[in-house]
């Protein structure tokens, strides 16, 4: 019986398909997977906030409910009150949840040491007394707050995650 010698390859045209297929494939893939890891980092941005929310709440404990004295810039020197970070500082383990993964040139975190805004209108006073609250609720009353709209286009609402007086983390629907 005779043996027949086949021989099994691919012709370059075949080969060319199968990348271009694969060139597509990764096209459609890549934009997901960017998407993703935004949705991640902001994620991780809303977990930072819910701690300093729950540092927060230790500090106004020890302080009679009055909220911290805090300046908005510190590094502007309108006035001589220190950064949210420095007055939450002592009650604070890890310094790394006031930077959000999404603050990617970090100019704000570098010159006041927080990529998060906080509400300076509630600055030395009693949570309880908040005009705004006593108006529209302690859910809508913003007291942290990214400071550039760092998850998505200005003025999208998920652009900016935020702390609330009732101290759930979200954005503004």
């Amino acid at each position: 019986m005779k043996k027949l010698n086949v021989s099994w390859s691919f012709t370059l045209i075949e080969l060319l398909t199968v990348l271009v297929i694969i060139g597509i494939l990764m096209a459609l893939l890549l934009p997901v997977l960017n998407i993703t890891r935004e949705k991640a980092r902001s994620t991780q941005c809303k977990n930072n906030l819910k701690n300093i929310g729950q540092i927060l709440l230790c500090y106004l404990n020890d302080s009679n409910d009055i909220m911290p004295d805090a300046a908005v810039r510190p590094s502007l020197n309108l006035n001589s009150d220190p950064r949210i970070c420095d007055v939450l500082q002592p009650y604070c383990e890890n310094s790394k949840i006031f930077l959000c993964p999404s603050d990617h040139d970090q100019l704000f975190f570098k010159a006041e040491g927080s990529s998060y805004e906080y509400n300076a209108m509630e600055s030395g006073r009693m949570l309880c007394s908040s005009r705004f609250a006593r108006r529209f609720g302690f859910a809508l009353l913003p007291l942290v707050y990214d400071y550039e709209a760092f998850h998505g286009p200005p003025g999208s609402p998920s652009a900016k995650n935020y702390l609330f007086g009732d101290f759930h983390v979200g954005d503004i629907e």
